[in-house]
């Protein structure tokens, strides 16, 4: 797939990441992509390599991505991504908050260069 799309975005603020609201509105967005967890990493990986665009941090410097190993290790399984997707017993909300940041913000950027309608709802 090809993201030619030449749009800034910005990282989410870790803070802003972990809040309640933002959370679960991005863990609901992830959730609902038609994507089995081990092929996450192919399409995160994906998008690294193909997102033609401008990311910046929030002091205003430019954002690289980071190699997907650095970020994902050795859980080439996505056994991560797994545990994140899973809902807690009511099926509204999920089972455990993670604290990967790194992750977090890949698939933060993941749903605003690729689901913007969705993605500009989670600071609501």
């Amino acid at each position: 797939m090809n993201y030619k799309i030449k749009h800034a975005f910005y990282l989410t603020d870790p803070e802003a990441l972990l809040s309640e609201s933002y959370y679960r509105r991005l863990w609901l967005a992830v959730r609902n992509v038609d994507i089995p967890r081990r092929s996450w990493l192919e399409e995160l990986a994906d998008l690294m390599r193909d997102y033609d665009g401008t990311i910046y941090q929030d002091d205003g410097t430019v954002y690289e991505f980071p190699l997907i190993d650095d970020i994902f290790g050795d859980d080439f399984d996505m056994r991560w991504m797994g545990y994140y997707l899973l809902a807690d017993d009511s099926g509204h909300g999920p089972r455990m908050k993670s604290r990967k940041i790194e992750r977090l913000q890949l698939l933060d950027l993941y749903m605003q260069i690729k689901y913007p309608d969705i993605a500009k709802h989670f600071k609501d």
